[in-house]
């Protein structure tokens, strides 16, 4: 008797024998639109068309991200900038776009699976809630089935948290040399290969689609930014 595994609403289940299939089908559970692969296919195919037999099957490929049936691929699924964006707004603002990075990215997991939190307190909060959000993102089924992540979420949140700290801690002395080294440090670092995953899971999962665009949060960072560095440049030429 032939084996098969089903893809539905983007989870896989299964093994199942022909006859099981065609019960759910019966049943209503399953059509004949989900998807169905066995060690005789080449891919995954509409359970419809398969009729092939074999003998006790492997664990299947990976279901392809454009034939899950019912997702919203238009969606996107965290936050989609240029990298560069990131770093030198990070610099420009002071690490402030880092907060917004944080806030952002917690709200499209809110939208995305209907969660009772609030974004905009877990990037001002960011030290307590960077770990977690870098967690979801390395575990995220959607982002997984496109690429699987390579950077380390707990090693990259702490260093984030330790950077974040330490500017924290300069920007305290007096003088506003302080201020410009402590705006320096370079946080952004721990970001930096997150957003490179997203990007490469957008652009693999979504080609040709735009960046996200310059947002009122990006012009209020990048406002701050100018006005702390124009204060800066004139407190130095004054001395």
């Amino acid at each position: 008797m032939s084996s098969y595994y089903i893809a539905k609403a983007g989870s896989k289940t299964g093994p199942y024998e022909e006859s099981e299939i065609r019960r759910q089908i019966e049943e209503g559970t399953l059509t004949s639109d989900d998807l169905c692969w066995s060690e005789d296919m080449g891919d995954w195919q509409p359970v419809g068309r398969v009729f092939a037999l074999g003998t006790e099957k492997p664990s299947p490929p990976p279901i392809p991200p454009t034939a899950v049936p019912g997702s919203d691929r238009s969606a996107p699924l965290f936050l989609y900038i240029p990298v560069s964006r990131l770093i030198i707004l990070s610099i420009v603002s002071m690490s402030l776009y880092e907060i917004y990075w944080i806030y952002k990215n917690w709200r499209y997991i809110k939208e995305r699976d209907n969660l009772n939190i609030h974004p905009f307190w877990r990037g001002v909060f960011g030290i307590f809630f960077c770990h977690s959000l870098l967690r979801r993102i390395h575990e995220d089924e959607e982002s997984r089935s496109v690429q699987m992540p390579s950077f380390s979420p707990g090693g990259l949140a702490t260093g984030w948290v330790v950077l974040v700290i330490i500017a924290n801690i300069i920007s305290r002395a007096p003088g506003i040399t302080a201020g410009i080294i402590a705006a320096l440090v370079p946080s952004f670092l721990c970001l930096v290969p997150i957003q490179r995953y997203l990007n490469a899971v957008r652009e693999r999962r979504n080609p040709g689609q735009p960046y996200y665009g310059w947002s009122s949060g990006h012009i209020v960072c990048l406002v701050i930014g100018l006005l702390f560095w124009g204060l800066a440049v004139l407190s130095m030429g004054a001395v």
